[in-house]
């Protein structure tokens, strides 16, 4: 059996999948103490715990923590050499510059000072850094800076990142922003991972636990570790999976999955997710972290429900339950429950929470609670429409890193979550389009979740005139012949894969998929003195094979 958990910010979803069918369900709240909420939600699921042969967790955990900034003290430790100011992408004052730079082909000009280094690890030690990230501008052409300088410190840090290890696509700003966010989620990481475990041992789980990552794929507890920032926004690529896995598409469906708090939005072309192809904003600031593109809006059926500039304004703030299931303030949920399409909430205490807003604006109770239904639905729909323009204004990469050439428009919208079944004619009706709501809507983000294929991509270079080639995410740097071809290179990498599978948090049965090759003639006067090869491969997304979509 496989067990999907979804720990969403409202509600914490679980589901067991056996012999390629849904065989049990569970939804409990979320409550502070997130490993109390799996167990509560494994116990809601009434299953043999013994028979789980993969558990598969969603998490928020590191978005939140970066998000509302309540991850541990962390410095950095920086060579740049010329050009780009680091100084302007400093998020904390614990941010380093040394003396050290690599030119863009992997060669070094300035070297590292060790007594500088050792001078900075003893001040970010006199200032209580629980870790340091460290980086060099071009070090996924050359990491032997980062090296160095992890050498010389890494048995006064107890959590350490290195750069080149977080991807191996250039971006020097991403990569710092990157590189801090990693290493600062880790010790958050670190001890929810070891309570995971506990608490599942403790159920009698013993199989392996994976996590979502952002791609939509998944990876083990022990890359969970080493990688936490890849789990960022795990939670909304869960809901694509999760599309996928529900229904067989076709065309061009746009995904909403409606919650408590907030409204993830994303689209499938032909049954395939678009990629954020650069890497995914966090906190508002730029990564090199490979996701899925989507959009979350502060509009959900627990949000809020408030009088703005004598209008009706839904979200982004949600205070707790409706006022029908115990909470304090309105919410869209109260005007379902009003108009009889909420029958678990208390039809009383919704009337009576929209009262003073129906005195407030001259209306009826069931004329207003209509209204806020059709409010929340529109501010869904703008972010729809302002989400789809975003996509359409740059180009399209689908999960499989294949150009999309035509623009992307919509032909159906498939509605997962909690509400999903209630708002579907209100969609409907306000996006004039046909409208699917799949069986097990509630718990599509832990089916997604359950279903995930394990994925890594990893990046090869290499230069045939300096004899040089790198793998940074395998911190692999050796000599190679000036006779080396693209396709030894692409040979070596799907080897690498294979090989690495277990460090990488993979699986053992996986199938490779070369996105990007390119050879490059470098040239010196009239002659040609080497190659310049360059490939990505990656681990084939998706679900899980035997699986049929219900």
């Amino acid at each position: 059996m496989i067990l999907g958990i979804d720990i969403g910010g409202t509600h914490t979803d679980a589901v067991c999948v056996k012999d390629n069918s849904i065989v049990s369900t569970a939804k409990v709240v979320t409550g502070e103490n997130l490993v109390d909420s799996i167990i509560g939600a494994i116990q809601g699921l009434c299953v043999d715990c013994n028979l789980l042969k993969r558990v598969v967790l969603s998490t928020t955990l590191s978005t939140n923590a970066i998000i509302e900034k309540k991850y541990a003290a962390t410095g950095m430790i920086v060579s740049a050499g010329p050009g780009v100011n680091p100084r302007n992408y400093f998020l904390s004052n614990d941010f380093h510059l040394i003396e050290g730079a690599i030119d863009h082909r992997g060669r070094e000009y300035i070297p590292v000072r060790k007594d500088q280094i050792l001078e900075v690890a003893k001040i970010l030690k006199k200032n209580r850094m629980e870790g340091v990230g460290v980086i060099g501008k071009f070090s996924v052409r050359n990491p032997t800076h980062e090296k160095t300088i992890y050498s010389l410190i890494a048995d006064r840090f107890h959590y350490i990142s290195m750069g080149h290890r977080m991807s191996g696509s250039l971006n020097f700003p991403r990569r710092l922003h990157t590189t801090y966010f990693n290493t600062a989620v880790m010790p958050i990481q670190e001890r929810f991972v070891l309570s995971v475990k506990n608490a599942l041992e403790a159920l009698g789980i013993t199989s392996n636990i994976l996590f979502l990552k952002a791609d939509g794929g998944t990876y083990s507890s022990s890359a969970a570790d080493r990688l936490p920032v890849e789990t960022i926004l795990s939670g909304p690529a869960a809901s694509m999976m999760g599309g996928i896995a529900l229904k067989k598409n076709s065309g061009t469906t746009l995904i909403l999955d409606v919650g408590g708090t907030t409204t993830d939005i994303g689209i499938l072309i032909d049954g395939v997710p678009v990629l954020e192809p650069r890497g995914v904003c966090v906190g508002g600031l730029k990564t090199l972290v490979r996701g899925l593109k989507m959009v979350s809006v502060g509009a959900g059926g627990d949000s809020q429900v408030c009088t703005s500039d004598g209008g009706l304004s839904v979200g982004p703030h949600r205070y707790g339950p409706p006022v029908c299931m115990g909470g304090l303030q309105p919410t869209p949920m109260d005007a379902l429950c009003v108009l009889g399409e909420f029958e678990r909430g208390n039809l009383n205490e919704a009337e009576q929470s929209l009262a003073p807003l129906a005195r407030q604006m001259n209306r009826e109770i069931p004329e207003l609670a209509r209204a806020i239904v059709g409010e929340l639905v529109k501010t869904i729909k703008d972010s729809c429409d302002d989400f789809i323009h975003e996509v359409n204004s740059c180009p399209v990469y689908t999960i499989h890193e294949m150009l999309h050439p035509d623009p992307v428009k919509p032909e159906q919208v498939m509605v997962i979550g909690g509400p999903a079944k209630t708002l579907k004619p209100y969609i409907k009706d306000m996006f004039q389009m046909k409208c699917l709501v799949p069986d097990h809507f509630e718990v599509a983000n832990a089916l997604g979740a359950a279903l995930a294929r394990t994925t890594a991509q990893i990046t090869l270079l290499a230069d045939t005139q300096i004899k040089r080639f790198i793998c940074p995410e395998l911190d692999v740097d050796m000599k190679i012949p000036a006779w080396y071809t693209l396709n030894d290179m692409i040979s070596f990498g799907n080897q690498a894969l294979r090989d690495n599978a277990r460090y990488l948090g993979l699986s053992d049965d996986i199938e490779t998929d070369v996105i990007e090759q390119q050879s490059f003639n470098m040239v010196d006067g009239f002659n040609t003195t080497g190659k310049n090869l360059r490939a990505k491969i990656q681990s084939r997304p998706g679900i899980i094979s035997g699986w049929r979509e219900l």
